[in-house]
């Protein structure tokens, strides 16, 4: 755990609001989801749909994203953050953008305040790009974490620049592809470049540490990058101008870096020596699970066209909230209670009793989330899978009791105070 631990890290108070707003974010997201059960059987091109789609991308994934990685960012490279100011600036510009897209969305308003709301983020997003780049500038180390982290970004930009293209183009039609196929376009340089390339970078470091792990050959990785990177680019280049056998090889090379970092998570898991998971990393585990589920939907999809509109939206619910938002979830805890922990516990190691990271929340806690957001997800699925709103509901039901407690570990976990 102690590897989340550095000189160089930010002021806590630079990461933590990442944390509170990003966890309301995803409650008040299945919230609405409750309410709204229609947005997952619907057309996945749907007002409500994009909406939801964008606030937990941009208010809880991202958000989240932002928050950890200022930590984990010098920790990895072994320097400072380039600047903390720039990072206070890049969140109060996501939150802004990202009110002003998802509830011009949500009332299918292709006007200014879209537009607006997108050259907020894309300038947040050009701000935390620039505050990596001059953090990994300062750095000497050349790893392939570094290289995963430092490509990701690239996409998170080239996602924001290709959304507002397509956000002037809802108003202003300049381009002659329809509208879904540049929405996949823009949806999978987000997935792929921006999070899944990210986790890679980011989780090829932290998950063996956190399972104590050593001994693992840094092929798969090496093959990972290549693999992800020329895929990803050969299949939306062939997406945009409807090259059939471009796109396929495309997904094909993709699947192969993901299954190549898959394999490197299983050679880590084999050589633990950590051999009970925790809570945390128990949800983790069911997170990477999860994964195989889209890996499978995406050659189906395009193995069979008439599958698509009901499909992609359980491809797409599946890879962000049972993939990326369990991982998430889950991670939290393997972060922000060390955060916090190094804030008032620093000074006092040995002078008296005191509580470790772990502490800061119960196990019991944790595993209540987890078993009622998991199972509330599966039942989501099954009821999109079936087009039933009811059971989309019943499972939101679930997923909002996890939800809660995750909500309520997290600021008990930031507002934890020394006794002593």
């Amino acid at each position: 755990m102690q590897g989340t631990a550095s000189n160089n890290a930010p002021d806590y108070r630079v990461i933590t609001p990442h944390f509170m707003i990003g966890a309301v974010v995803i409650l008040l997201a299945v919230i609405l989801l409750f309410f709204n059960p229609d947005s997952l059987t619907s057309h996945f091109f749907n007002a409500h749909l994009l909406a939801l789609t964008h606030l937990v991308s941009l208010g809880w994934i991202t958000m989240i994203i932002f928050g950890a990685l200022y930590q984990l960012i010098p920790v990895i490279l072994e320097t400072r953050l380039f600047s903390e100011t720039m990072a206070i600036i890049s969140l109060l510009l996501l939150i802004t953008g990202t009110i002003l897209m998802t509830s011009s969305f949500w009332y299918f308003n292709f006007g200014f305040p879209l537009l607006a709301g997108g050259s907020i983020i894309l300038f947040s997003v050009i701000l935390f790009v620039a505050n990596l780049l001059g953090t990994s500038l300062q750095s000497e180390k050349n790893t392939i974490e570094k290289k995963f982290i430092v490509t990701s970004s690239i996409w998170l930009l080239l996602t924001c620049m290709a959304g507002l293209t397509l956000a002037f183009n809802f108003t202003f039609p300049f381009l002659s592809q329809s509208h879904l196929d540049l929405l996949k376009i823009h949806a999978h340089a987000g997935l792929v470049g921006w999070f899944i390339q990210l986790i890679i970078g980011v989780g090829s470091k932290l998950l063996p540490m956190f399972m104590v792990a050593h001994g693992m050959k840094i092929t798969p990785l090496k093959i990972a990058y290549p693999a992800i990177n020329s895929g990803l680019i050969i299949a939306l280049i062939s997406e945009f101008f409807v090259f059939q056998a471009g796109v396929i090889t495309g997904i094909i090379l993709t699947l192969i870096g993901i299954l190549s970092f898959l394999f490197f998570l299983v050679d880590a898991y084999r050589l633990r020596v950590r051999k009970n998971l925790d809570p945390g990393m128990k949800q983790s585990a069911i997170a990477f699970f999860a994964l195989l589920i889209p890996i499978v939907l995406i050659l189906l999809i395009f193995a069979k066209q008439k599958l698509h509109t009901n499909f992609i939206t359980i491809y797409g619910f599946i890879l962000i909230t049972g993939f990326i938002t369990s991982l998430i979830l889950g991670q939290t805890y393997k972060t922000l209670p060390f955060i916090i922990w190094l804030k008032e516990y620093r000074g006092k190691m040995g002078k008296s009793k005191i509580p470790l990271p772990k502490d800061l929340y119960t196990d019991a806690s944790v595993l209540w989330q987890t078993w009622l957001f998991t199972g509330g997800f599966i039942i989501v699925a099954t009821g999109v899978m079936l087009l039933q709103n009811l059971l989309i509901q019943a499972g939101a039901g679930f997923m909002i009791s996890g939800l809660i407690i995750y909500n309520f570990n997290i600021f008990k976990i930031i507002f934890h105070k020394s006794k002593n």
